[in-house]
């Protein structure tokens, strides 16, 4: 379920808001993941229960990767890219780790709040990504200057795309829809050289 989810969850992601779409992810995970303790609360021990909780928590829990590959690429350049992205994945190994002591925690007493708990922290965590997360640079007024030697970042200093004369009741569409890059096709995704061998491994 997990990998159906990634085969279409980035095709989507780049077709709609990263925030909404990384949040709602998050928010589906915690409950696929709380609802799967309950059971235990619940008293349910019909396989087929947990196996479709499973299978939809997967699917939803596909929506993290593409979400924030897209918004770290957004924010650093490609001189820096390799290191930020190598950093950042480090958190599967600390999250492995806090999983597993927080599992530990309940399992012998009560496994079901091996599941509540962790649902609880992951949609916490998407509730603080809603109001705090800000997935382009672009959104707080500044431009990301793309170089192999350095890395900064600069205040926009430019013209408004909306003179001041212009009706405060415009039709803003046209000028969001020249700024924001067309987004690539599934089938031209995997023209790219390598990447119907790298989903594959």
């Amino acid at each position: 379920a997990y990998a159906g989810g990634m085969f279409f969850s980035g095709h989507i992601a780049e077709r709609s808001n990263l925030r909404y779409f990384l949040v709602l992810g998050m928010l589906s995970s915690g409950l696929m993941t709380a609802l799967f303790g309950l059971g235990y609360y619940w008293n349910i021990h019909t396989m087929a229960f947990f196996v479709i909780v499973q299978a939809v928590a997967g699917v939803v829990q596909a929506t993290g990767w593409p979400a924030v590959v897209t918004c770290v690429g957004s924010w650093f350049g490609k001189g820096r890219r390799g290191f930020i992205m190598g950093l950042w994945n480090s958190h599967t190994s600390v999250g492995n780790i806090l999983g597993s002591l927080i599992a530990a925690a309940f399992v012998s007493e009560a496994w079901g709040l091996s599941f509540i708990v962790p649902g609880i922290i992951i949609a916490s965590i998407g509730v603080i990504a809603f109001f705090f997360l800000v997935t382009d640079p672009k959104e707080v007024g500044i431009v990301m200057e793309d170089s192999s030697e350095k890395d900064r970042a600069y205040s926009v200093q430019e013209e408004p795309l909306v003179p001041d004369s212009a009706p405060l009741l415009a039709d803003e569409r046209k000028v969001q829809s020249a700024a924001q890059p067309k987004a690539i096709s599934f089938w031209g995704a995997l023209k790219i050289p390598g990447v119907v061998e790298f989903s594959l491994c």
